[in-house]
């Protein structure tokens, strides 16, 4: 019987993506093993097609968290696969637990994570300092052994019927062999978003200055933004020529059709939000707007061409791990400062140079 290891990742859809160079370099140390991941529900979709995973387990968070017999039901049902290992990726209270309740021999987790004292072992996991993905590294390798290059970058596999999907959206929306540039302009978090009107400004200078179709992603929970930003697209002083290589593509993909978009565009402009790790695994050149978050986070661009935005010498930030609905300040300056032509300018230097 082939050893069975789990890996539990129940974050954020960016910090499943980020997670997937682990999961390869787990892969990697045991080639002959089977690797089952515990994702949260609605994410699970990221990982379709990865051949470094043999299963993928969803977890209805919401469902567990109220009731208690579904979650302990969902642990039996890891205890029956006689994991030799697994390796906690995620912090949380819940996520210590199940590792636990998995019966298995090994169970490797962070020192900060809640109830760490069910893990066998446990790593250190600095709240500021290396990249998220050094950070899950260390839960498997020496830091000097850490991978280095393109193994640091996520791994997406999307399929042939995006491929397909993207090939015929892709006729109907671009008028010229000049590509497009993507703007993701919404974030989970309200004050990790540039406001809408900065962003008609950038995508202004973008549609008078360059040649490239500038294309809005989002989810349907966008919608709303993508509105604003065309709403008040109609006053800036185009031409029709211009005006008409501007498209949205918000709410009108799935995860995995928009892989196949951030990969083939020039390059990606987004606040600090999950399409910044799309990019990353497929090397897309990307800016990178931070407001209420800082890169030393670790959440930040792992393309080649990259460039990070953000106000400096403001003492309110960062205000949190994820930022927050409101400015705490009541100022808001990390965003409304930003400044909308260094941004542009910004983009094209990622396009044009070979740039870190």
């Amino acid at each position: 019987m082939p050893e069975k290891i789990l890996i539990i990742q129940t974050a954020f859809l960016g910090d499943l993506i980020l997670s997937t160079s682990f999961f390869h370099a787990v892969k990697t140390e045991h080639p002959g093993a089977e690797v089952h991941v515990l994702v949260n529900a609605g994410t699970e979709s990221v990982l379709e097609n990865n051949p470094d995973l043999t299963k993928v387990w969803s977890l209805d968070k919401k469902r567990v968290k109220k009731n208690f017999f579904a979650f302990l039901h969902f642990a039996n049902s890891l205890k029956k696969e006689n994991f030799s290992k697994v390796y906690s990726a995620h912090f949380s209270f819940r996520s210590s637990l199940l590792s636990y309740l998995s019966r298995a021999p090994i169970r490797i987790g962070y020192k900060e994570s809640g109830f760490s004292f069910l893990h066998t072992k446990t790593v250190s996991r600095p709240k500021q300092g290396p990249h998220e993905v050094e950070k899950l590294f260390s839960l498997l390798f020496d830091e000097y052994d850490f991978p280095k290059g393109r193994e640091r970058r996520p791994y997406l596999f999307p399929g042939i019927l995006e491929e397909e999907s993207f090939l015929s959206k892709k006729k109907g929306i671009l008028s010229n062999e000049e590509g497009y540039i993507l703007i993701a302009p919404s974030s989970l978090w309200e004050t990790k978003r540039m406001p809408e009107e900065k962003f008609v400004s950038v995508i202004t200078q973008i549609l008078r200055k360059r040649k490239e179709t500038v294309i809005l992603i989002g989810s349907k929970a966008d919608l709303e933004i993508e509105n604003t930003i065309f709403r008040l697209m109609k006053t800036e002083p185009l031409e029709l020529k211009e005006r008409d290589r501007l498209f949205s593509l918000v709410g009108k993909t799935n995860l995995k059709e928009l892989m196949v978009w951030i990969r083939n565009a020039n390059a990606i402009i987004s606040n600090d939000s999950s399409p910044i790790h799309f990019a990353s695994a497929f090397n897309t050149p990307t800016v990178m707007l931070y407001g209420a978050t800082i890169p030393a986070f670790g959440y930040g661009s792992l393309s080649d061409r990259h460039k990070i935005m953000e106000v400096k010498g403001l003492n309110c930030r960062p205000c949190g791990i994820h930022g927050g609905r409101i400015c705490p300040e009541g100022h808001f300056r990390c965003m409304l400062d930003q400044n909308p032509v260094r941004i542009f300018e910004a983009l094209e230097e990622v396009i044009s140079n070979e740039i870190t």
